[in-house]
């Protein structure tokens, strides 16, 4: 009678450790949600003045692929704000201008994308692949204007490599 308690007590430790293991081991965990970066550069008056008119968001996606926003805290209804971001800094901007467009007034806060979803660039004529830590190593500043052909600033801001500086 001890042989069979004995016995019936090591198949329940196995059946036990058994269980555990199989649990363990299933693979109906969900996959692992990848961390995402983001990084959001303030965008200002002026050079001289630092209040706060704007920003420009850098985000990774989950599949490498990342997005550029630019986002002003106010805008004139229906006028067209030309944007550009140049290369360079502020304070040591080249000839570089590396996009032009323009955010549409809506009276109040105005967002435009600016990259959606990016995964590759093409330069000189070949196609490389471009993520989040190739955006971070462009030195590039924003800068917005009221409307096209009238000279005056409403924004601007060093964005990516060239914030640090």
């Amino acid at each position: 009678m001890l042989t069979i308690k004995k016995h019936a007590l090591k198949v329940g430790a196995l059946a036990l450790a058994m269980g555990i293991t199989f649990a363990a081991c299933s693979d109906d965990d969900d996959p692992a949600t990848p961390n995402t970066r983001s990084k959001e550069y303030k965008l200002t008056k002026s050079a001289t003045d630092a209040t706060q008119v704007g920003s420009v968001k850098l985000t990774e996606n989950a599949d490498s692929s990342v997005n550029l926003s630019i986002t002003l805290k106010a805008s004139t209804k229906d006028t067209k704000h030309p944007f550009y971001l140049i290369g360079g800094s502020v304070a040591s901007p080249t000839i570089d201008t590396l996009l032009k467009d323009t955010i549409p007034g809506n009276g109040a806060e105005a967002t435009k994308v600016i990259w959606n979803k990016v995964k590759s660039v093409v330069v000189n004529g070949q196609t490389r692949k471009f993520n989040y830590d190739s955006a971070l190593k462009i030195s590039a500043f924003s800068k917005v204007y009221f409307k096209a052909g009238k000279d005056s600033v409403i924004a601007i801001g060093n964005i990516l490599k060239s914030s640090a500086q």
